[in-house]
């Protein structure tokens, strides 16, 4: 299949999908799109099985053509990143520093270590051997959130404007650090060329992101400020996310970091100096982007459990629901021992247990996660790392997202964070 027929086709299946489930599913944009294209993709194999249905190679050869591992890494992701921190205020990151970096880095490497530790002991129980060193590599990819189906249900729940701040700047910057603890796993499993010590390694790529991020906004803002065409507005933005990420992934810094610095200069110190008439079709364009491509990702998702690698029902059985429980777990324990130490030392006040209940739930998982682990080099434990992911990505999306609305109300949100 050609590569503009699947961009075509995905683009279909999305307005399709997204029309059904507007008047008749009327779920939550993320979690309809992705269900519907999983039952999609269920009926499809279901008919295949019986000899009923060719509409199966179709999928497949679409899944593979767009390459979900290749095209967010180093395409989607770089857009939605810049896309989403254009909007945040960099005053109320500053006024929630402490609670934002906890999470968005104490969170994430805690959260990396819990998972790799405890689901080699759980799934040891059941003699399933996953070496510690890959348990890592799956902490990792799977510990950055990424809360857009959540944040849209709680924000119409009624989430408080620093409750909203906080889970934004955790998912804003916990990709980044989620991709370079990554990096660091993989290589400690042998599986990477990188020889550097894990500490230089990930001082380089946060550090290089920050810089890298800096120049690029700060280049931005220079050009922005000396055109008024919104032709060659479109041009420099486009250009400032396209060359960015790629001169990101050719000196070996963060990409994800890199582009959230960049977005939130061009936000917060262009976006004021424009007028009204200069950056409000800006926006449109970027809002809109960051809405397509969110669409398109949570179908690719559903299309592409036809990338799951086959297991047979009895390990299946037991590394499903044991990846999700220790996610889970990880998750909530990554989330108290930051916000509780914090509470502690004054910096920080909360209701420890509560808030840690509404990230842990609402701290869902997405296409990152399954980007990150079909890129895999080929191992005897990347079936299962592959399987464990896709599941623990489906339950977040369509269990935890869509029930996150009615487990905390908004009498309840409002109650999570105490005046100073």
């Amino acid at each position: 299949m050609e590569i503009l027929a699947a961009v075509g086709m995905l683009m279909a299946l999305t307005a399709l999908f997204g029309v059904v489930n507007e008047r008749y599913l009327r779920l939550q944009s993320s979690i309809g799109l992705m269900l519907l294209a999983l039952i999609m993709t269920a009926a499809v194999a279901t008919l295949k099985s019986f000899d009923l249905g060719e509409g199966f190679a179709l999928i497949e050869a679409l899944v593979e053509e767009l390459n979900l591992s290749e095209v967010l890494l180093n395409g989607v992701l770089c857009f939605m990143l810049f896309a989403g921190s254009t909007g945040v205020k960099v005053s109320l990151l500053r006024a929630n520093g402490w609670p934002i970096l906890s999470l968005a880095i104490g969170s994430t490497i805690v959260a990396c270590v819990v998972t790799g530790a405890l689901l080699t002991t759980v799934l040891g129980w059941f003699g399933v051997v996953l070496p510690l060193t890959y348990a890592f590599v799956f902490g990792a990819l799977i510990s950055p959130t990424d809360p857009i189906a959540a944040l849209a249900i709680l924000k119409s729940a009624g989430l408080p404007e620093r409750l909203e701040a906080i889970v934004n700047g955790e998912s804003l910057f916990n990709d980044g650090v989620g991709v370079v603890l990554f990096t660091l796993a993989l290589a400690h499993a042998g599986e990477s060329g990188e020889s550097a010590p894990a500490l230089v390694l990930f001082f380089r790529e946060v550090l290089g992101g920050l810089g890298l991020g800096l120049a690029v906004g700060s280049s931005t803002h220079w050009l922005l400020k000396r055109t008024r065409s919104f032709v060659n507005q479109l041009l420099i933005t486009l250009a400032t996310v396209a060359l960015g990420y790629a001169t990101a992934l050719a000196i070996d810094v963060s990409g994800p970091i890199a582009m959230v610095v960049a977005g939130l200069v061009v936000g917060n110190i262009t976006a004021p100096r424009l007028t009204n008439a200069v950056l409000a079709p800006l926006e449109s364009f970027w809002g809109g982007i960051d809405g397509m491509l969110n669409a398109m990702l949570f179908v690719m998702i559903g299309l592409s459990v036809v990338l799951v690698h086959d297991l047979s029902w009895a390990p299946l059985m037991v590394v499903v629901p044991a990846a999700v429980a220790v996610s889970l777990v990880a998750r909530a324990i990554s989330v108290y021992l930051p916000i509780a130490a914090l509470n502690e030392a004054g910096l920080f006040k909360a209701d420890a247990l509560g808030l840690t209940k509404l990230l842990t739930w609402g701290g869902l998982r997405g296409g990152l996660a399954l980007a990150l682990a079909l890129s895999l080099p080929e191992s005897e434990a990347k079936p299962l790392i592959v399987n464990m992911t896709f599941a623990v990505v489906a339950f977040s999306v369509l269990v935890q997202g869509s029930t996150v609305a009615k487990l905390f109300s908004s009498t309840y949100l409002k109650g999570l964070l105490r005046s100073s």
